[in-house]
Order: C-alpha cells, then sequence, then structure tokens
C-alpha cells in the first residue's frame, strides 16, 4: 500500500532515458519487421538479438545509477556510474558471448548492423537530451 505522501514516481533522468529506450525498441520492432519482409527470417531474428544486445544492458545501467542518486556525493554517484559502465559492457560481452555461441543459423551483419544503429541512435537521443547553452 502506497501512503498519502509517499510517491513512488521515477526521477526525471531516468524517465527521459527509459523514454529513449522505449523509443529505441519501437524502432528495433519496426526495423525487425522490415527484415522480416524484405530480408528473411534469420536477418530479422539477428538484428532483434543486435537491438536486445544493446538495450538490456543500457536498461540496466540506467535503472542502476539513475534511480540511486538522490541524496548520494559526487564521489559515489560518480563510483555508481563507473560500476555501472563495467557491469554494462559485462552484459553486452556476454550477449554477444551466448548468441554467438548458441544461435545458428545468424546473420551477422544484421546484428552488428542494428547493435551499432542502436548505438548511433542513443547518441543522438541523449545529445538531443542534454541542455543547450545560448551564445
Amino acid at each position: 500500500m502506497q501512503n498519502r505522501g509517499e510517491t513512488h514516481r521515477l526521477s526525471t533522468p531516468l524517465r527521459r532515458v527509459l523514454g529513449i529506450l522505449l523509443l529505441q525498441s519501437a524502432i528495433a520492432l519496426v526495423l525487425c519487421a522490415l527484415l522480416l519482409l524484405f530480408a528473411g527470417r534469420v536477418e530479422a531474428w539477428s538484428a532483434l538479438l543486435g537491438s536486445l544486445i544493446y538495450l538490456v544492458p543500457n536498461l540496466y545501467f540506467a535503472s542502476r545509477t539513475l534511480s540511486r542518486q538522490h541524496g548520494l556525493s559526487g564521489p559515489k554517484v560518480l563510483a555508481a556510474m563507473y560500476i555501472g559502465q563495467i557491469w554494462k559492457m559485462a552484459l553486452a560481452i556476454l550477449g554477444f558471448s551466448l548468441v554467438f555461441v548458441l544461435v545458428k543459423p545468424l546473420s551477422p551483419f544484421s546484428l552488428f548492423g542494428a547493435f551499432i544503429l542502436q548505438q548511433i541512435l542513443g547518441w543522438i537521443a541523449y545529445a538531443r537530451m542534454m541542455p543547450t547553452t545560448g551564445s
């Protein structure tokens, strides 16, 4: 039960990042649907896996680092960011390893292409999210 004065709302930075990840997920699904129609099942499945290898570690990073910043000192926030980044990279490495070992047949071009596309989309979205300075 939720108390009247208590709110369980997500922090604004976390909501923004989750919104970006949701948009990237939608783009991944559209990409996979197009690949399924025009390229084939293996390419669509590989692109979906490449997108998931990007999205799952980033979701972990966002939830771990952005939800726990309230009341922490600068060095503790920075340490949490470094730890989250290390785990994010470890999860991506684990994802690629599992896909290459367990998924046959696989389209490496679709796998890496979708991963790189998600990376670029993330850079663009995060850059647009940053506050601009007037000159």
